[in-house]
């Protein structure tokens, strides 16, 4: 389209704008009243009556395009918008402070299965979930009404994002609610992102699902090679040939048994049935007792393992002792395994400065850990660079499990590093009990 052309359209756009329209109507009346009066008097006052109604023309001309520019550009916006959240593969749903919708996209209709000519203007409440016609799109306008609500942000922090579940039909809904605000800082209105997450979360399931069931089909037979592999070692004393083949296997036996029965904890973890069992535990005792027993492996490694408690009472906390000692083994035994010749362990339990929470600490003088690694340490299957040049036969599970383990007791875990001088792993457990979840939280999924 040439330039001539487009100043046409825009031109036509704007002159035959409907403000401009009733401009029009008024200048012909304004005309008319003009002729009228300049007739009854002599020449000179008509003329100045002309001259005023062409300097009234004028004015209102110019205001009026400039009006009717504004409009016709408003309006290309709104159409602008309108097409782009229609367009959209999540629903978008935006309603009043009142709950009357007013606008709803098309991936919203087909969610919910509802039109916009029946929603578009309606004001909506809880008792609506009675018609089954709006249940669960009632249900998503009110969230507290839905059979499943996991609250995913802070409650006082905008955006608000919660993941919803439904039952039949069968739904995982991830819903991100926006506040629009006026100029005094109160809501006029908000804005629901709907996200369907029903097929990536059957997918994630199925996957789960699937490595559960193999490693757990997985873990008699290698349950029975291990033990197997522990009486050729036991029997085979006198026969070093067979003795040192047998040993070889029993190793390999057991970091298989390891992997799988990894993989199964993270499968119970991601299906929420890992299964915790608290009870009130001295930490310091409880910490001190492992640090001994990693002093055994230590040894082989040629590392000093040691043991700094606090200098002030911790009170107990409640904890699963299986879950949280397997934590804390791993944590040693990184820090031995990754350790630099002749290296040192360090062991420290100290009270956070809020006095909420206590930290304990495990520190080492081995390889360190780059900073691009830190960023993906506790996901799934990863092993950092160096790590997997130092110790090639890790499964990368291990901080994955046990940052799931510090999460449900209410602790955070995290790292502190320098490559070539070492690393400190430290993880926070409440000391109130109140601060502990509810319910199982899973970070990360396959």
């Amino acid at each position: 389209m040439g330039p001539e052309k487009s100043l046409i359209k825009t031109f036509l756009r704007v002159y035959r704008n409907k403000e401009m329209i009733s401009l029009y109507f008024v200048l012909l009346i304004l005309a008319a009243l003009f002729t009228f009066v300049s007739s009854q008097y002599n020449f000179y006052f008509g003329l100045f009556l002309i001259l005023l109604y062409c300097l009234i023309v004028i004015n209102l001309f110019g205001k009026f395009v400039n009006l009717s520019r504004l409009s016709a550009e408003e309006k290309f916006k709104t159409e602008e918008r309108d097409l782009i959240i229609s367009s959209l593969e999540d629903g978008v749903i935006v309603y009043d402070p009142n709950f009357t919708v007013l606008t709803i996209n098309t991936a919203s209709e087909k969610l919910f299965g509802v039109s916009s000519e029946e929603v578009v203007g309606k004001q909506f409440n809880p008792g609506m979930t009675k018609v089954s016609r709006y249940r669960i799109f009632v249900q998503t306008l009110f969230p507290s009404l839905a059979p499943s609500m996991t609250q995913l942000s802070e409650s006082d922090s905008w955006p608000q994002v919660i993941d919803l579940s439904f039952e039949n039909p069968t739904l995982e809904l991830r819903v991100t609610l926006h506040q629009v605000i006026n100029e005094d800082r109160k809501p006029t209105g908000f804005i629901k992102i709907i996200h369907n997450m029903t097929r990536e979360k059957n997918l994630l399931r199925s996957k789960t699902d699937f490595i559960g069931v193999a490693a757990h089909q997985l873990r008699t037979p290698l349950t029975a090679l291990h033990w197997a592999m522990e009486s050729i070692v036991k029997f085979s004393e006198n026969n070093k040939e067979v003795h040192d083949i047998a040993k070889e296997a029993l190793v390999v036996s057991e970091r298989s048994l390891k992997i799988t029965n990894d993989l199964l904890d993270v499968s119970k973890i991601e299906d929420g049935k890992f299964g915790f069992s608290f009870k009130q535990t001295n930490l310091i005792d409880f910490v001190s007792n492992i640090a001994k027993e990693m002093k055994i492996l230590a040894a082989q490694y040629n590392i000093t393992i040691d043991f700094i408690p606090p200098q002030t009472t911790i009170d107990d906390v409640l904890i699963d002792q299986d879950k949280l000692s397997s934590v804390v083994f791993n944590l040693i035994d990184n820090a031995v395994r990754y350790n630099s010749k002749n290296g040192r362990v360090t062991i420290t339990i100290n009270k956070e400065p809020d006095g909420r929470f206590v930290r304990v600490s495990v520190s080492d003088t081995g390889i360190g850990i780059s900073k691009e690694d830190m960023k993906n340490l506790f996901q799934k299957l990863y092993r950092g660079s160096n790590a997997a040049q130092t110790e090639p036969n890790g499964s990368g599970l291990g901080l994955y499990i046990a940052k799931n383990i510090v999460i449900r007791h209410g602790g955070v875990l995290n790292v502190e590093s320098e490559l070539d001088r070492g690393s400190t792993f430290w993880f926070t457990l409440p000391l109130d009990k109140s601060l502990i979840p509810k319910s199982e939280t899973v970070i990360g999924s396959f």
